[in-house]
């Protein structure tokens, strides 16, 4: 008999079937019901790893991964370096080593332009081991040469990140550069200004932009910073903002 079954666990349906035929030796030809489950580390950037894993079944033999473009795995738990930008969903064949094949298939798996968020929430700088800064207001406009996007919370902290231009960045990565005057292309520009501390400057690092309609998403982490902060020639900062255009 078959039998189907709909399974539901942190944000992954999965889709078990048991086998009719060929199943275990000691089960009858009957295959038992198997909680076959996908997990993956998603929402993540097209710049990460995406990592697919499974559990819930006894005695596995193969494994067959795929996608729907063309893509496919016989790994247990295939790690995909830059997966594909978009929402993607990801199908699973298991089988035992008594014959029984069980399938899922997971929930859309969500991947953006080029993020790395540092664990931080959403509109957040963090300067190690200086401050944790949220940010109420987030404005882009041209600044001379440069564009500037900047995260303000009532003038208490403003967070600046300039990009070489008139216009907003584009999706990509964008190398940290010091000094003053025009961003160069492909670089970016990011200070910190806290009103009870010098300023951070970020002298050494990766910024990422990423883009999703009119949502431009600026996001480093374990980027290196100066200041004239007492201790701070060794602080590293992390950041998460949403910018959305008024």
């Amino acid at each position: 008999m078959r039998q189907y079954f709909l399974l539901a666990f942190i944000g992954f349906s999965a889709l078990l079937v048991g086998c009719g035929s060929g199943g275990s030796t000691t089960g009858g030809g009957v295959c038992p019901t198997q909680n076959l489950t996908i997990n993956s580390n998603a929402p993540l950037g097209q710049n990460g790893v995406l990592k697919l894993s499974v559990f819930g079944v006894s005695e596995p033999k193969t494994f067959t991964w795929s996608r729907s473009d063309g893509w496919s795995s016989n790994e247990k738990e295939p790690q995909i370096p830059n997966p594909p930008k978009g929402t993607q969903t990801y199908t699973l064949t298991v089988t035992t080593n008594g014959g029984c094949t069980y399938t899922a298939t997971s929930s859309p798996i969500v991947v953006t332009g080029p993020w790395n968020p540092c664990g931080l929430d959403s509109n957040v700088v963090e300067i190690d081991p200086f401050s944790n800064i949220s940010f109420i207001d987030i404005d882009g406009r041209p600044n001379g040469n440069n564009y500037l996007i900047q995260a303000n919370n009532n003038n208490l902290a403003i967070a600046d990140f300039e990009f070489n231009g008139n216009q907003p960045p584009a999706e990509g990565q964008y190398a940290v550069q010091t000094g003053t005057g025009d961003v160069q292309p492909g670089k970016a520009r990011v200070s910190v200004k806290i009103t009870t501390q010098q300023p951070f400057t970020a002298t050494e690092g990766t910024v990422y932009v990423a883009v999703d309609g009119t949502v431009t998403l600026v996001s480093f982490c374990n980027v290196k910073f100066i200041s004239n902060n007492a201790g701070a020639t060794n602080a590293t900062g992390g950041a998460n903002l949403k910018w959305r255009p008024k």
